[in-house]
């Protein structure tokens, strides 16, 4: 009865799945002969199955992250279809900034994802995340579909095999259950990671299917698909590099005919630079990147020699996520991953094995070996977001092998369906019990990693109270759990003694984000916050006016910073008058104009003082002193006269 229900087993090829290059129109892989579907529906139902089974509790989550300013927040999208021209137009990030921000040595230029959420807004009414949710997931089991059908017509099932124990099948379906796809799948923003390659697959595949059919139209639709792909994320770029590699390798095409086969990859790359650049105004813009701020530039202060150690030491921990995807974290900011130089043991063992890796890659390539090809695919789509040619603003991310994942799903399919069967004297694809039980073994731990994960993502709250167990030495999960514990439970909640809980516990992580890096002006900001939700506690207004002083002189022109302290200033208007205005003056005339020698800046501060309880004659002396100086003799005469008259 079961054997009824399987897709029909595929035949012995009647060559090896390198083909000789033939002038006729018949299939090159096994993937392209007709009746696919017909073969295969069983398998790919299972393979979406896993997508909703795994993810479906995140469907019903809200907007986290990014998604603020990818989405919900951002002007473009919320137009809804009248905003796509100016998402394809400018910066990603320009819908929520409102002007150009440089942050990064290449810019966000990655507006397909975003006009797939202008559509979402346009049909299904803003604020909807369980859309932009929903989407993600079919996306992601649509994702495991096409690697599965492409890998079925690279890796043909052998004579007596089954598809269920088979090469493609098993990379598919740890593909599917690999915890470190998480982030992509249950972030909304992540969907930029998905379409990129569904782009570069879809590429791959019409690339393969020109061969096949001789049918041209088939290199436009490759074309068209890597366009896509890289109008999601700019690292479907190297499925230029991946998509000849793979022709070169599983088939007999002659070197000419695959050149040309890669012409229209190639147009499609140089289109795409060029539009990214009319967006953006720029290719790279290091020049304008803050070069002091590790939060954007992770690698500031360090040596040459540090920096690719450092690099070194992420491209191993990569490796050892792949293995063994835990813990998990957001966080991969300073210094959760610690600055390393070549003394320490664990840039060495990065450094040789991927030189080592790339080297025995190239070597074996030759002998069309399965382990070499998954090596340098999973080498190319990784080099993008290395950090070694272009600085991607953080030391590492689980999103960025979401994509080069595939190479290992390839390595570890080979070692299951090939490798282990010929090592026990099994047949090829074979049902053998040793592996089905391995392989049931760690499918089930994947799968319970990845159902133990999801629940992180539910809010911003639950999401960095993971981070900051795993990331202890990042100042950011610090700072964004202070902020989340700020903003989800203190302005909630009217308990004195829980806002006393939550206050010291906000103090603390404050207080460890700026050990971990004194200068980041977002924990500045909550170091403000937190200070005046403790001065709202014990009325200590010293305590408070020294850290808000503190601050002043760490962020001085940061904007939201300057707003909240001018709310808290107006907040205070019926506080202690003499330390108010003495507050008041050392931050407009002391520090302002004294020290910045900024007169717009020292007035506002001062003006806050003019409507207390009397005149203060210091401030009134030195609004005039200030008028005086730039200019304004009307007004520096009549608070000279203000202030003789307090004499």
């Amino acid at each position: 009865m079961a054997e009824k229900s399987k897709p029909k087993q595929a035949q012995k090829p009647k060559q090896s799945p390198v083909q000789k290059e033939k002038t006729s129109t018949e299939p090159l892989t096994e993937t392209f002969r007709p009746g696919f579907w017909s073969a295969h529906w069983i398998p790919s139902i299972i393979l979406v199955a896993m997508a909703f089974a795994l993810y479906f509790i995140g469907i019903k989550y809200g907007y986290v992250l990014d998604d603020e300013m990818t989405y919900w927040k951002n002007e473009f999208v919320q137009k809804g279809l009248s905003g796509i021209r100016q998402i394809f137009s400018a910066d990603s990030f320009m819908g929520y900034f409102k002007e150009q921000k440089f942050l990064l040595e290449g810019g966000r230029y990655r507006p397909l994802s975003l006009a797939t959420f202008a559509m979402e807004v346009e049909f299904f009414g803003p604020n909807k995340p369980v859309v932009g949710h929903f989407f993600n997931v079919l996306l992601y089991g649509l994702t495991g579909v096409l690697l599965y059908r492409i890998l079925l017509g690279l890796f043909p099932i052998r004579e007596g095999g089954r598809w269920y124990f088979s090469l493609p099948f098993i990379a598919s379906t740890l593909y599917m259950l690999h915890p470190l796809h998480v982030e992509c799948v249950a972030n909304i923003k992540g969907r930029d990671e998905i379409l990129a390659l569904l782009g570069g697959l879809g590429a791959l595949y019409a690339t393969l299917k020109y061969f096949d059919t001789k049918g041209w139209w088939w290199l436009v639709v490759s074309a068209v698909s890597l366009l896509l792909g890289m109008f999601a994320k700019e690292n479907a770029l190297t499925f230029v590099a991946v998509i000849p590699l793979t022709v070169w390798f599983f088939t007999k095409v002659s070197l000419n005919r695959t050149l040309m086969a890669t012409l229209p990859l190639l147009a499609a790359a140089l289109f795409f630079i060029w539009a990214r650049y009319e967006a953006l105004g720029y290719l790279l813009n290091t020049s304008k990147i803050s070069a002091t701020d590790i939060m954007n530039n992770p690698f500031f202060g360090m040596t040459g020699q540090e920096k690719i150690a450092t690099i070194f030491l992420t491209l191993g921990w990569y490796i050892k996520l792949l293995f063994v995807p835990h813990p998990l974290t957001i966080d991969y900011y300073p210094y959760h991953v610690p600055k390393v130089g070549w003394s320490d043991w664990r840039a060495l063992a990065g450094l040789a094995l991927h030189v080592g890796m790339g080297l025995w890659a190239l070597w074996n390539i030759r002998k069309r070996s399965i382990p070499a090809y998954a090596i340098l695919f999973y080498l190319l789509t990784l080099s993008i977001v290395s950090n070694l040619f272009v600085s991607v603003g953080t030391f590492m991310n689980e999103r960025f092998l979401y994509m080069p994942s595939i190479g290992f799903c390839i390595l570890a399919g080979w070692f299951f369906a090939r490798k282990l069967p010929e090592w026990l004297k099994e047949k090829p694809d074979s049902a053998y019990p040793l592996g089905m039980i391995i392989f049931a073994c760690i499918a089930g731990l994947l799968a319970y990693r990845v159902v133990t994960r999801i629940p992180d993502w539910q809010s911003t709250l639950t999401l960095n109270g993971s981070a900051v167990q795993v990331s202890e030495g990042s100042a950011r999960s610090h700072c964004f759990y202070a902020t989340g514990l700020y903003e989800e439970k203190y302005v909630k909640t009217k308990n004195r003694e829980e806002k006393e809980k939550l206050v010291t516990e906000m103090e603390y992580h404050v207080k460890r984000s700026l050990e971990i890096n004194p200068n980041f002006g977002a924990a500045l900001i909550m170091k403000f916050n937190v200070a005046a939700a403790r001065f709202d506690l014990d009325k200590q207004l010293d305590k408070f006016f020294h850290v808000a002083e503190d601050v002043l002189e760490k962020i001085p022109y940061n904007a939201t910073f300057r707003k909240n302290l001018a709310a808290y200033l107006k907040y205070l208007d019926g506080s202690n008058a003499d330390k108010y205005m003495a507050f008041c003056y050392r931050a407009g005339y002391e520090f302002f104009w004294k020290k910045k020698n900024d007169p717009t800046a020292a007035l506002f501060f001062l003006e806050f003082a003019l409507n207390r309880q009397y005149e203060d004659i210091r401030t009134l002396e030195s609004i005039a002193e200030i008028s005086e100086a730039t200019g304004n003799a009307a007004q520096a005469a009549e608070f000279r006269a203000r202030a003789n008259a307090q004499k």
